[in-house]
Order: structure tokens, then sequence, then C-alpha cells
């Protein structure tokens, strides 16, 4: 009797535990290495798709790490602690060539990596820290490397999901103004970093306009006009 209730106090306290990485959907923003060098989630083509959590049975969970490619690891949980043990991993293989291709593929493939190159039994650990309504998540693999997670939808939204009309824009990269073309008029836009925050907006007033972007440090952005699809740009 006493084994059997220390076994659902455990399973009581692991679903407790992972209770948030279930219920969120994650989206990657940056990778610091164990010597503290960052890259933040370069600007991809239709937005930075959900990374997800599910459940395989009892204390045993799937992640599946989604950018271009998704890097999956099959891991268990340890109850009373926030380490994960790694019990299977793969990763798919799709060759990526559109919009800042090269940058692109050289993050996809240290997402891959991350839970790929870890060995079995493997001990990887996670954080969950909250600020307002933004909910960020930090898994460190055996490495000492961070891959943190952000669950903010709004680089993935229904709106850009399923808009086909495009606009032209220039120049890609951009170091002062961002020029937009053939747009309708009256129709809101925004500007968000990779950590899903709009950091501009203003409403079309035109067909075409200019954007001042000196206010913007540098790194990936996506801006998001309504009814097109959204336009990754990198400010230099």
């Amino acid at each position: 009797m006493k084994k059997l209730l220390f076994l659902l106090a455990g399973s009581l306290l692991t679903a407790q535990q992972t209770s948030e990485l279930l219920a969120n959907n994650w989206y990657i923003s940056k990778m610091v290495t164990s010597s503290g060098q960052t890259t933040n989630t370069p600007a991809i083509d239709n937005g930075v798709p959900a990374t997800t959590f599910n459940s395989a049975g009892g204390t045993s969970y799937v992640i599946n790490s989604r950018y271009y490619n998704t890097s999956m690891m099959s891991f268990g949980v340890i109850p009373g602690g926030n380490n994960l043990i790694k019990t299977a991993s793969s990763c798919t293989l799709l060759f990526y060539n559109g919009t800042n291709a090269g940058p692109v593929r050289a993050y996809d493939q240290k997402n891959c990596d991350a839970y790929v190159l870890g060995a079995y039994g493997s001990i990887y650990s996670y954080q969950i820290t909250t600020n307002g309504n933004v909910k960020t998540l930090m898994i460190t693999d055996p490495s000492g490397n961070k891959i943190y997670y952000n669950n903010s939808a709004q680089l993935s939204t229904k709106e850009t999901e399923t808009a086909t009309k495009t606009f032209k824009a220039y120049p890609n990269p951009v170091k002062e103004v961002l020029h937009l073309e053939n747009i309708e008029r009256k129709l809101p836009l925004k500007i968000y970093d990779l950590s899903g925050k709009v950091i501009f907006e203003t409403t079309t007033n035109d067909t075409k306009i200019s954007i001042d972007t000196n206010s913007l440090q540098k790194g990936q952005y996506i801006l998001v006009l309504e009814n097109y699809k959204s336009y990754p740009f990198t400010k230099e």
C-alpha cells in the first residue's frame, strides 16, 4: 500500500511539473551557447511554428521543437525536479530554400543538434519564467547550451497563415528606410520582434509607404499587414 501511495504521489507531482509545458504552445526565440554566445531566431518564411509537448503515457513525454525542421525528443521526468531524461530523438531532413536561407539553415541545424546529439539517458533541465502574459521556457542541454522559447502566438496567427496576397518590400536587409508598395489603404500594419512583441504599428494611408527603421535594433523582424502574407526582414 505504501508503495502504491508513493507511486500515485509521484505521478501527481510529475503532472503538476509538466502542466505548463503541456498547456502552452511555445515558439523558439533564441539559443545561447555554454560560452555565452547568443543567436536570435532568424526570420523565416511563414513565421515560426509552434513547439509542443505531448504526453506519451505515465511519466513519458515528447517535445517537438519546431523551426523549419522539427527536432523530436522523447523523455522521462523525475518527480520533484525539473530534469528531463532523454530516451529517444530524431530530426526531420527538409531543406529550406526561402528568405534568409543561410542563417535559417544554420539555426535549423542547431535546433536539431540540441536534442539529437545528446546520448540516451542524457539529462536536460528546464525552467519557466513569467513576465506579464508572456511565459519564457529555457531548456538546457547536456553541453550547457540553452534554448529559449516563449508562449506568444503573435508570429503565427490565423490572419497571416491564411493570407495569400503579397506586396513588394525593399531593401532587405534594411539599414534605414523600408519601402512597401502594392498595398491597400487603411490596413493595420505591425512589426514584431522574434519574442512576439509589437515594436511598431501604424495604419497604411496609401498604396505605398516608407517606414523609418532607425529606431530598431539590429536583428530579425516580421512585418504583418492585414490580409497579406507576413514579411520577414533583417535590420542592419
